[in-house]
């Protein structure tokens, strides 16, 4: 295989990558909406965490 076919093959394997991953956070935050509102205050915590570093891992995404 040539180096620009590699190249064509890397970027669109990258691709796949940032889409899947975009569609893993989306799945992730709409399971947020359906957390019940009687979380103890810890659950609470580790769950803005998780949200949070769902977001910048997103902002991170969208510089590729």
């Amino acid at each position: 295989m040539s180096s620009l076919t590699l190249d064509k093959i890397e970027q669109e394997l990258r691709l796949m990558n940032v889409h899947l991953g975009e569609a893993n956070d989306i799945a992730m935050l709409r399971a947020f909406a359906a957390m019940p509102a009687d979380l103890e205050n810890d659950s609470r915590k580790a769950l803005r965490g998780l949200r949070d570093k769902m977001m910048e891992r997103a902002r991170i995404r969208a510089e590729v």
